[in-house]
């Protein structure tokens, strides 16, 4: 292979690798993805699971745990379960009260799961949880998610171990 041809072709391969790694070398720090588009794969329900695909309705809310509250993106009621539809970048405000005892936030669980996969992403919403004097407020702006269906879940208990936990189907469009 001729020497010229040779640098064209490292040329081209170092382009392509600082493309690739860009998201990794990025200094966006604010910048947070729900799910890596490794962990999408493997928690995306096709249109055929989605359509069969249910979440438990929520109870009411009690005071004896906490209670955990949507206002951004709205939960839509619906036939299968709460359902949230986002578009990607969405904005997430969740409101998390404390009832009878203060909130352990220790405790607080966000995942999302598909079957038997379970994907734990506490550690990437933590720094947008601010405790409160009733509660926490999770406010996380400009997330993204890569578009397609999945379930999640959120988590928490009090001091005393009374544990709220709620799942959504999310729709992200």
């Amino acid at each position: 292979m001729s020497k010229s041809i040779s640098i064209y072709l490292l040329t081209i391969f170092i382009i392509c690798g600082f493309g690739v790694l860009n998201p990794v070398l990025s200094d966006d720090e604010d910048k947070t993805d729900f799910f890596t588009e490794y962990e999408a794969k493997q928690l995306r329900y096709s249109d055929k699971e989605w359509e069969k695909e249910s979440v438990p309705k929520h109870e009411p809310d009690t005071l004896d745990r906490p209670s955990i509250i949507f206002d951004e993106p709205d939960v839509l009621d619906m036939k299968k379960g709460p359902t949230i539809i986002a578009i990607t970048p969405t904005n997430f405000f969740v409101v998390i009260k404390q009832n009878d005892s203060p909130l352990d936030m220790g405790t607080i669980k966000v995942w999302g799961e598909k079957f038997f996969i379970h994907i734990d992403i506490t550690d990437r919403v933590l720094k947008y949880l601010k405790p409160t004097k009733d509660g926490a407020i999770l406010h996380a702006k400009s997330i993204h998610i890569p578009k397609g269906h999945y379930k999640v879940g959120i988590s928490i208990a009090d001091v005393n171990g009374n544990k709220a936990e709620k799942k959504y189907r999310l729709k992200v469009e």
